[in-house]
Formats: C-alpha cells, sequence, structure tokens
C-alpha cells in the first residue's frame, strides 16, 4: 500500500488522482492522503500537476523526529543574505552570479565563500544590520513551523552557509535553540576578507547534524533536514527526512519531500495525528 500526499484541498484534484491511482481518500485537517496499490511514479505526477505532492512513508516514524535543522538563505528566510550586503554596497553582480553557480552545484562552496568574501573587504560591517531590517524577511510558513516543532517538543537548529551575524538575528527572532554559520572577520567594523574557522559548506554542515545528535543523544534517523541547494546535499544524506524546499534541481534528487509550491508550514502535513 502507498500513500500519496496532497498538500491542498482541492477536491476536484484529488479527486481526480485517486481515479487514477484507483485509491481511497482520507480527509485530514489541511491536506489529502490518497491510499493506493497502484504502482506509481511520483515525478509524472509532480511534472503535469501544479502543487506539492509527496509519499507518506508509512515505515517510517516521523513522530520520532527529534531535531529539524534548516539551512537559513532562501529557505528560512526568502533571500540571499550575502547578495543583499552586496547589493546595498553596489557590489551585486559580481557576488550574486557566484552565489548562484554554488547553489546550482557548479562551484566549490568554499571557494566560492572565500571569492565572494575578498570582493566583499573593505565594507563596513553597517551594512549588515541595514540589511537584515529591510530585505530579510521569513520565508512564508516559517514561522508556523518552527512554533509547530517547538510545541511538540522537537529541537530545532539553522546551519548556514552564509554569515553568523545573520544567522545570530534570525536564532533569536524565531526562538532557534541552535544556530552555525561562518564567522567572518571584522576590524575597525570592516570586513577583512577572512573567515574565523572553517567555511559552513556542506561537509560541516553535516557534521554539525552529527553533532547536535550526540548533544541531544539522538540517532540521524531522529532528524528532519530542510535547504534549497547543493551546499545542503552532504546533510539530505545523513538525516532522516529530508526536504527540498522551493530547490535547485540538483538538490532534488537527494530528497524525501519536496515543497516546491507551498509555504514551509506545508511540512505538519506529516507530522499531524489522525
Amino acid at each position: 500500500m502507498k500513500t500519496l500526499v496532497l498538500h491542498s484541498l482541492e477536491t476536484s484534484v484529488v479527486k481526480k488522482l485517486a481515479l487514477e491511482l484507483r485509491g481511497e481518500i482520507e480527509v485530514r485537517k489541511s491536506h489529502f492522503r490518497i491510499h493506493t496499490k497502484k504502482d506509481f511514479d511520483i515525478e509524472n505526477f509532480r511534472f503535469s500537476n501544479n502543487f506539492d505532492l509527496n509519499i507518506f512513508d508509512n515505515n517510517f516514524d516521523y513522530q520520532n523526529i527529534k531535531l529539524m535543522v534548516s539551512d537559513m538563505d532562501s529557505t528560512l528566510i526568502t533571500v540571499e543574505t550575502i547578495d543583499e550586503v552586496a547589493k546595498e554596497v553596489g557590489l551585486k553582480d559580481e557576488i550574486s552570479l557566484i552565489t548562484e553557480e554554488a547553489m546550482q552545484g557548479h562551484l566549490d562552496f568554499t571557494e566560492s565563500f572565500n571569492k565572494r568574501l575578498s570582493i566583499l573587504k573593505g565594507v563596513s560591517n553597517s551594512s549588515f544590520e541595514s540589511v537584515y531590517n529591510k530585505k530579510v524577511e521569513f520565508s512564508p510558513g516559517a514561522k508556523k513551523l518552527i512554533n509547530y516543532f517547538k510545541s511538540n517538543q522537537i529541537r530545532t537548529a539553522v546551519v548556514s552557509g552564509g554569515l553568523r551575524f545573520f544567522a545570530e538575528k534570525l536564532q533569536s527572532q524565531l526562538g532557534i535553540d541552535n544556530c552555525r554559520a561562518n564567522n567572518v572577520e571584522i576590524i575597525n567594523q570592516s570586513i577583512t576578507g577572512n573567515v574565523i574557522g572553517n567555511v559552513i559548506d556542506a561537509k560541516e554542515k553535516a557534521k554539525y547534524i552529527d553533532e547536535l545528535c550526540d548533544q541531544y543523544k539522538l540517532k540521524n534517523d531522529q532528524v528532519i533536514a530542510i535547504g534549497d541547494g547543493a551546499n545542503d546535499i552532504e546533510m539530505m544524506k545523513v538525516a532522516g527526512l529530508s526536504v527540498a524546499y522551493h530547490a535547485k534541481p540538483i538538490l532534488k534528487q537527494y530528497c524525501d519531500i519536496q515543497i516546491n509550491y507551498g509555504s514551509l508550514a506545508s511540512l505538519i502535513d506529516f507530522f499531524e495525528y489522525a
């Protein structure tokens, strides 16, 4: 028996799909589930419909998830913060191209981060505050999802290949338990172009999940990881449940769940009790 999750309450759509799958419809609070014995390729359904569809894995214990680890830029928030800092100081074109190449997986992340940081050398860190106040917006459903997890005793963490300044602000504003991001050297209120410690690349993100599992005495299959780009691939591989949120094609290949149209709150559909 397979279960298809339709993250919508569009009755006409679910009836059409249930007919095609010769399946039984189950109505939940904010979504439909279709239970079927028929084999199907979810990618075909995704291709021909413009709403989110996922498989509910009946062998996975969603209620056993105890930790959520999420990327920051273009995942919990709608922008790439380093691009916004560059825009603020008139260096947008040089930097956003490098960011995009790295997110698509066409450029080594550490190399791309160091390159972008060297372009920002000499820029005042006052631009960070300005960007946070003027440009940073939570992704739709981010607040609702974090609050849902917190109210269900699921720990939360943000891990970012971006700047620590933004990750810590976000952590404090959303009440997230843990945070890790790039610590860039600032001298006399200016970016020096140097990173303090390791660049938070894909391997470091995966390592962070292992560290948090040690800290909270959890197994990796109790972790849900959420991201959008190539820098999130390694953490997807080590997490029990992996989510591609409005993601680059390269990341979708490694994920259990895809949210391509809806908000982050769509993930609650997997945790809702009957």
